[in-house]
């Protein structure tokens, strides 16, 4: 066969290219429209709610972040990874074998949730609690068929996903608002329905890729254990380090304080779920890529990545530094929670290294099958903010939450860093190696 011209070679690189910047761009126009439903949700209920239910609300979605977490362990990020590395020519099989084990997992994860808030926690954050576990079954069967899609890089069909949920939010919050039934449990129960509306039209999608047709069950949890226990440990460690605060302050300084947070990272935090949608599209990629070509791949991979994070993450907070109390009066009204308005920077500092680090550091990582990177550098972390952290919580609330989210974000992008350092320096770069 003749080998393909330099010029047949660079026009298949250009329309590879197109490609991937074409699902990108509707990758983040998908996670535009899921991260803009929970950030109008935020937004409203912290307008609608006293702040004692708002951290509550503030408890209530921490907590929904540990439960996730391990779902998100043993069955998305696994499924990110071994689909393409282990399942790729059985992909409609192994979809549906994961999906069953999803149902049984999220049903068990509900129902640990709701035995938390019924087993004695305050008579403000039980009702967000019992929401909760009303809503993540919903949530977590959503998340399944939209990361389906980008395991299948089709980003086109999660779309679609993404304006039912949309849409459901808003006609949910609207519906409740105008009948009255404000409270703490609300904000879950809307997030609940608008999860089924898009679940419900993904499935119609996706339902002819979830046909059983060989066995899979014993390899795919085999599988998913092999990988996933080390982010189990991740999933607890994780969260101690970057999702824990709005309880830790809440145990040492009130519900109020764990509003006031939460006002401040709502400002900050939508510039994630875009990098967290650019992840979810370059993972199976990434892995796919590292599997065959190894150290070269992933340092050329590591650099591009940390400087298109740095631009989008780096641009955008510099925009809320600038314009912080002006957003502050829009979001939530005149004088409410402009005590917090000075930590805007401290967070948006913190948030900037967490993006970068998690779009370049930790998605290299994860596609190199390193989950062990993640496990010590979150569990480093963890352990500070549950030491120094809670000493500058319990002596400063909020301010001390704050700093220690900064402190946290730095010290496991510096493990991260080092790791990755150490793993792909095993063998030099080859000249003649193809990567990208």
């Amino acid at each position: 066969m003749k080998p393909a011209s330099p010029t047949q070679e660079s026009k298949r690189s250009e329309i590879s290219l197109s490609q991937w910047l074409w699902r990108g761009l509707l990758s983040i126009v998908d996670q535009g429209f899921v991260s803009g439903a929970n950030f109008l949700l935020v937004v409203l209920f912290a307008r609608w709610l006293s702040r004692p239910e708002y951290g509550a609300v503030s408890v209530g979605l921490s907590t929904f972040l540990l439960a996730a977490n391990f779902h998100h362990a043993l069955l998305l990020e696994p499924m990110s990874v071994l689909g393409p590395r282990q399942f790729a020519e059985r992909l409609d099989s192994y979809f549906s074998c994961v999906v069953r084990v999803h149902a049984v997992a999220v049903l068990l994860i509900a129902l640990a949730v709701a035995v938390v808030a019924l087993g004695g926690v305050g008579s403000t954050t039980q009702p967000a609690l019992l929401g909760l576990a009303a809503s993540l079954p919903l949530v977590l069967s959503f998340w399944v068929l939209r990361r389906i899609c980008y395991v299948l890089a089709d980003p086109a069909t999660a779309i679609q996903g993404g304006i039912a949920f949309m849409s459901g939010a808003i006609v949910g919050s609207v519906a409740l608002r105008v009948l009255g039934w404000v409270n703490a449990a609300s904000l879950f129960v809307v997030t609940g329905f608008a999860a089924s509306v898009a679940g419900a039209v993904l499935w119609r999608r996706l339902r002819g890729r979830l046909g059983s047709r060989v066995p899979l069950r014993r390899e795919v949890l085999t599988a998913h254990w092999s990988y996933g226990r080390w982010m189990v440990g991740v999933s607890l460690t994780y969260w101690l380090a970057n999702s824990a605060f709005p309880i830790l302050l809440g145990l040492g300084a009130g519900l109020p304080a764990s509003a006031g947070l939460r006002a401040v990272e709502n400002l900050v935090t939508p510039v994630l779920q875009v990098t967290g949608a650019l992840s979810l599209l370059v993972l199976p990629w990434v892995s796919g890529q590292a599997h065959a070509h190894g150290n070269p791949y992933l340092r050329r991979y590591q650099r591009i990545a940390m400087i298109v994070a740095a631009t989008a993450v780096g641009g955008y907070l510099g925009c809320v530094m600038l314009l912080k109390e002006p957003l502050m009066r829009l979001l939530y009204g005149p004088g409410a929670y402009v005590e917090v308005a000075p930590l805007v920077p401290v967070v948006a500092i913190a948030t900037l290294i967490r993006g970068i680090s998690d779009f370049s550091l930790s998605t290299a990582l994860k596609g190199a099958a390193r989950p062990d990177a993640h496990f010590l550098a979150s569990l480093l972390s963890s352990v500070f903010v549950v030491t120094g952290g809670w000493y500058l919580i319990r002596r400063w609330q909020v301010a001390g939450a704050a700093y220690t989210m900064l402190a946290s974000n730095v010290l496991q992008a510096a493990v991260l860093a080092v790791f990755f350092a150490r793993i792909t320096t095993t063998r030099k770069v080859q000249a003649h190696e193809r990567i990208l």
